[in-house]
């Protein structure tokens, strides 16, 4: 039988097509990281959804900002009644008709659209087990301003005023009751979970050896929902139980309330475009924390109407605290007709007083001397890092020209 002849040229092209593929692949699979290895090696923020479940639905949302350099972190409450266009619904509704389980690609999206970040990395945890991973901490503590008395058979509960350590069981309580209609609360239900959340954040600091305990790191990767691997889930909480917890906050992000098709929805202010900027703002802020000679501290800023517009320096004062700034007071200005907004720096660092500017694009900084401030060390007006004279030529977000 005559053997089958074949073309030595061909031959020689599939091999070399072969050893091109397989050395193409080879590079791909070595280049390819862990995304978030490569996060922390770079030394990059470090973008994190925390979802809360109740009944399958999404109660809050809260986006963890951290840079671990300098373990300060920032925390946005994304409100679960933010409005928007659903282009896949066609229709305006709230942003959690979207989630579906930590899984969710639209639903995340959507908030990486709301804040103008990438959000990586997501997870998400039911009350019953937001119940069993405080207990796994040991309990959570918090301030109580009033006490708490619901007679309610489906829920009762009933906490002391003051500060009080809560188990998983009266911590999701506290963080979920309602009220009936004609009843007044102390807090509202948005602050009490915010609470949870910072006191949780707070307790896996002060525990935080124990995620380094095998028993302990299964119980939590049973606890989380989530799409990332278990060495990533482990890892992503190892990192957040070293963040700075003194210097921790919660931001809920603001908007408008309208009524759409009989549901109350929240749209951000300036069409997003604000929260978008408090963001980025921030981000900034946690990097350069970590750089130079700028003090690790917040900035105060006393904000005075200088025009004749009533409630300038109120809306103003929220502005600013939205962006991080410690308003200490807001009031008129010595007379109502400043042509030109203007800052006046007492704080010592320009670049501080430049990144105030910047918020309202304003270009008129005032800096005092030693003398000055010395001079007018009794008058309380002189008490913050920036004063804030607003100007005829403000118009409610920015200074024009």
């Amino acid at each position: 039988m005559k053997r089958p002849s074949f073309d030595s040229s061909f031959m020689l092209l599939l091999l070399m097509f072969i050893i091109v593929v397989a050395g193409g692949l080879g590079m791909y699979v070595f280049s390819r990281t862990d995304p978030l290895e490569e996060i922390l090696s770079d030394e990059r923020v470090l973008n994190i959804l925390l979802n809360i479940e109740q009944n399958n639905s999404v109660i809050g949302s809260y986006v963890i900002l951290y840079y671990p350099p300098t373990r300060r972190a920032s925390v946005f409450d994304v409100p679960t009644e933010t409005g928007l266009i659903i282009k896949s619904l066609n229709r305006v509704d709230s942003i959690d008709v979207l989630y579906k389980g930590p899984g969710s690609i639209e639903y995340v999206k959507e908030i990486e659209n709301l804040l103008g970040i990438r959000i990586p990395f997501s997870v998400s945890i039911s009350l019953e087990h937001l119940e069993k991973l405080v207990d796994l901490v040991e309990g959570i503590s918090l301030f109580i301003p009033e006490p708490v008395n619901q007679y309610n058979p489906e829920m009762p509960i009933l906490l002391p005023s003051g500060f009080v350590k809560l188990d998983g069981s009266k911590a999701v309580s506290y963080a979920t009751y309602v009220l009936k209609k004609d009843e007044v609360e102390a807090e509202s239900a948005t602050v009490r979970k915010q609470k949870v959340i910072l006191a949780l954040l707070t307790r896996l600091n002060e525990k935080r050896t124990l995620l380094k305990d095998p028993e302990a790191q299964k119980i939590v990767t049973t606890l989380i929902s989530t799409k990332m691997n278990t060495e990533s889930t482990l890892r992503i909480f190892q990192e957040l139980s070293n963040l700075d917890v003194q210097k921790l906050g919660i931001q809920r992000i603001g908007g408008t309330a309208k009524q759409v098709s009989g549901k109350t929805l929240l749209f951000p202010f300036y069409d997003g475009v604000l929260i978008k900027e408090i963001v980025k703002q921030t981000i900034t802020g946690l990097v350069r924390q970590g750089e130079g000679d700028i003090p690790d501290r917040v900035f105060t800023v006393e904000v005075l109407n200088g025009t004749p517009s009533i409630g300038l320096a109120r809306n103003t004062a929220e502005l600013l605290k939205g962006f991080g700034y410690d308003v200490l007071s807001y009031d008129n200005a010595d007379r109502n007709d400043y042509e030109k907004t203007q800052i006046i720096d007492r704080s010592r660092y320009p670049e501080v007083a430049q990144a105030l500017a910047s918020v309202i694009k304003c270009k008129n900084i005032i800096t005092e001397t030693n003398t000055e401030t010395q001079n007018s060390a009794q008058d309380v007006s002189y008490t913050a890092d920036f004063t804030l004279i607003i100007g005829k030529d403000f118009n409610g977000r920015y200074v024009t020209n």
